[in-house]
């Protein structure tokens, strides 16, 4: 009974801290969750300001082309920047392979040789294409400034025919064919702005006036996956050029960088996937993965949905804290209660225990055993109850001392002991008496527990200091236990009696 109350109670508290460890974890599981929308927000908050930012410099251009030129002789009018032309394979242009023209900071590119058409265009276009020198406007609610996008610009005139970027490239590698058409005829957007995976009816109205993204498509420079913004720019009331932006792998992950958790980051794998066409880029990913925990998904616009999965990694090593807590609590507070069961047992048992013998004293003879004896009566099965007493305990007392007195005691209640299963009774109520309860066990039984303590006796009892009578009584349906032993002792005396008469025949 105490074994199960100890494992019942036992088990109870491990599903108890266990139930409050897992709900800590499944909190710590939703923060997560709620931390990954707050990743896809904050990135795409970040990618709207970049677009907000490609549209004031297509404005600054447009107010720029259609300004009056004011122009310096000598530095920026046309005739001084048609002196700094080049022309390498059949391309025109400014800063084809090094900054010839300082003022200019990246590369023009054309297949006209007539400088003056374009040349014109320089003094606003140095400088346009450079984020840092667009300011946001005082009342902007726009507060991503520190974002420092590397990503490429260009500008592509539709009147004049040419393609301005915003950073240098040797034209000796690469040329905008795809613009830049080989027989020196207009660019044409609906023709070639196929390669930026551009549909025909974005295209329409990207000439109507509408800023339109590309699907994913392979960039011809890097030879990977980029996503590209188009915004017209508009001069005296037409779609003159268009401004393009290239995001790129860097570009994104600037956008979704988790710059207050960047262990995080270490463990988050982040792409963008187009609906279309499948085409994915994928801007981050760990080093070693085991398996994501956390699979968030979040549309950014018609074409694209953001992925964010976050591996199990992280949820281990962040939580590595409360694991160790829940294992040592858990540990701790079993050790405590089995502790504290284990004395409770052990003075429960001292309570009914005999000091001198190790057997039970009257104390365990209770209503419980009675109703438990009752109960085994009931169902038919058999309990005998055995009286013992040791003979001559008086005589050695007197004669030897009660230490031996004693000794004889602890050496039949040792023997006792010893002859007894777990599921039987030993009790010494007082004295030199004592009682069995064998459950379970008819009278031959109770003859074969009695020669078992005879045989332990002679192997233990080195001085024969014991001799004992006894009397074994089979219960009836209608006994209590006191009743039992008033007649087990009742068979214990006349078996004395017998043992002890000169006149009569001992019989067992």
């Amino acid at each position: 009974m105490v074994k199960k109350k100890r494992t019942f109670t036992l088990t109870a508290i491990v599903i108890l801290t266990t139930a409050v460890f897992a709900g800590l974890l499944f909190r710590e599981y939703r923060n997560l969750s709620s931390y990954m929308g707050y990743i896809a927000e904050n990135g795409k908050s970040a990618l709207f300001h970049e677009e907000y930012i490609n549209q004031r410099i297509a404005y600054n251009i447009s107010t720029a082309l259609s300004s009056p030129l004011v122009s310096e002789p000598g530095k920026n009018d046309p005739a001084a920047v048609c002196q700094h032309m080049e022309r390498i394979n059949g391309i025109y242009g400014l800063n084809l392979i090094s900054h010839t023209l300082p003022a200019l900071a990246g590369t023009l590119q054309t297949r006209s040789r007539e400088c003056h058409s374009w040349a014109a265009d320089v003094p606003a276009l140095a400088g346009l294409l450079n984020y840092r020198v667009s300011p946001l406007p005082r009342y902007s609610f726009s507060n991503y400034t520190g974002y420092t996008f590397n990503n490429m610009r260009y500008y592509i005139d539709l009147d004049k025919h040419y393609i301005y970027i915003n950073r240098l490239i040797d034209s000796r590698k690469y040329v905008f064919q795809n613009w830049l058409m080989s027989d020196g005829k207009n660019i044409r957007l609906d023709n070639d702005a196929i390669s930026l995976d551009i549909g025909k009816k974005a295209l329409e109205d990207l000439q109507l006036g509408n800023n339109i993204v590309s699907h994913i498509y392979k960039d011809s420079i890097t030879g990977k996956n980029i996503i590209s913004t188009l915004n017209p720019v508009f001069v005296s009331g037409r779609v003159e050029g268009v401004l393009i932006t290239d995001f790129t792998i860097s570009d994104l992950a600037t956008s979704f960088y988790t710059t207050e958790r960047p262990i995080l980051w270490s463990f988050l794998t982040i792409y963008v996937a187009d609906n279309r066409s499948g085409k994915i880029i994928q801007f981050h990913q760990p080093s070693w993965t085991s398996f994501p925990m956390i699979n968030y998904q979040a549309p950014i616009t018609r074409y694209y949905t953001l992925h964010i999965f976050l591996d199990f990694q992280f949820f281990v090593l962040s939580q590595l804290w409360m694991i160790v807590m829940y294992i040592l609590t858990t540990l701790l507070l079993c050790q405590y209660v089995r502790y504290h069961l284990d004395r409770n047992a052990s003075l429960a048992r001292d309570n009914v225990t005999d000091p001198l013998t190790g057997l039970f004293n009257r104390k365990i003879v209770s209503a419980q055993l009675d109703e438990k004896i009752c109960s085994l009566l009931n169902r038919q099965i058999a309990v005998t109850i055995i009286a013992i007493d040791c003979d001559g305990l008086k005589c050695i007392n007197d004669t030897l001392g009660h230490h031996m007195g004693d000794e004889a005691i602890k050496l039949l209640g040792s023997a006792i002991a010893a002859s007894l299963r777990k599921s039987d009774y030993g009790i010494r109520p007082g004295g030199d008496e004592f009682n069995i309860i064998l459950l379970d066990s008819s009278l031959d039984k109770s003859r074969e527990v009695i020669q078992r303590i005879t045989d332990k006796l002679l192997q233990t009892d080195e001085r024969r200091l014991v001799a004992f009578s006894w009397g074994s009584y089979q219960m009836l349906k209608q006994d209590t236990l006191e009743t039992a032993f008033i007649k087990a002792d009742e068979l214990l005396y006349q078996h004395k009696e017998q043992k002890y008469s000169p006149h009569r025949r001992i019989v067992d």
